[in-house]
């Protein structure tokens, strides 16, 4: 079966009834993927837009969200590995984060998997719900003239985007297109029989690796592979166990979904209530106090979904 069109990350829908913008994304996202790519083995990966079939098979290719490389440069000390995570210029996970402290602490981590292609197509239709959106998650102090300077196109790399707040990846790699380019990426060797034989492989991150190896197994069974709809990149889960409050006792579940839905979040915020009379900060993970968001986001896994054809 031919997929109609791509829905919005997560099926959120910020447009409401009228708008050509949900036309718009599906043509966006289509124009990225080949009719089909024969990635590795017999199959393939295709546009379900496109290639109609009966793909039944969904999975979810995971990974955590801090930098391999930085775990891979700074191996011995982990410490070194979470500052150097604090840029979002190296947040390369598919995942990227904006801290707040209040007194020199922690008090709240946020963090997004949305991308810059849907917040841009969205301020060139709908400018008014992108300037709304801003002053409802980040800040009621948004202004127009922040988003958009002197009147012209949308800035993503704006102030409520960065040094202030955050709301999509600004990461270079981080992206839809960036998703389902590694997706129809060509295993190097063409006739791998496992994922060893694929080797060697040059990606640094773990998120390209997993999707690449992943995607070329299911290839290689002579399965068409295609996005699962939505397409998009999720946080699904998160681990807390282990961490602890100041006086040693288990942590409260501090997780909000702030956009998305269990197991398909695309904005999610961790804060200590204030009822509670402590910080982020405050609480330890393996002993450690949490002084960056590099320690939480180890704890998050991310994901990418793809659905394949059934019979093998």
């Amino acid at each position: 079966m031919e997929l109609a069109r791509f829905s919005a990350p997560a099926h959120i829908d910020d447009v409401g009834p009228g708008s050509d913008f949900p036309v718009r994304w599906h043509g966006l996202v289509s124009a990225l993927i080949a009719e089909s790519t024969e990635v590795s083995g017999r199959g393939a990966y295709v546009n379900p837009a496109l290639r109609p079939g009966a793909r039944d098979r969904k999975r979810a290719i995971t990974w955590t969200g801090l930098s391999r490389p930085l775990l891979m440069k700074h191996r011995d000390d982990r410490r070194a590995a979470y500052a150097a995570a604090e840029s979002r210029d190296v947040q390369i996970e598919y995942l990227e984060w904006h801290v707040e402290k209040t007194g020199g602490r922690i008090s709240r981590v946020t963090f997004t998997t949305e991308t810059p292609e849907y917040w841009t197509l969205l301020a060139e239709v709908h400018p008014d719900v992108v300037l709304a959106l801003y002053r409802r998650l980040v800040s009621p102090d948004v202004a127009e003239e922040d988003l958009f300077p002197d009147g012209g196109a949308y800035e993503p790399r704006n102030r409520w985007n960065t040094t202030d707040g955050i709301v999509h990846y600004i990461m270079p790699i981080n992206s839809m297109g960036d998703l389902l380019g590694v997706s129809q990426e060509i295993e190097p060797s063409q006739h791998a029989v496992d994922g060893y034989d694929a080797l060697p492989y040059s990606r640094a991150t773990g998120a390209d690796a997993r999707i690449n190896f992943d995607v070329w197994a299911i290839s290689r069974l002579g399965l068409s592979v295609a996005t699962a709809d939505p397409p998009g990149l999720y946080m699904i889960g998160w681990d807390d166990s282990g961490w602890t409050k100041p006086d040693g006792s288990p942590v409260g579940d501090y997780w909000t979904i702030q956009r998305g839905a269990p197991g398909a979040s695309v904005r999610v915020s961790y804060e200590v209530p204030a009822e509670e009379g402590f910080l982020v900060g405050d609480i330890r993970i393996g002993g450690r106090e949490i002084e960056f968001g590099g320690q939480i986001a180890e704890h998050i896994t991310m994901s990418a979904h793809v659905v394949s054809e059934g019979g093998a």
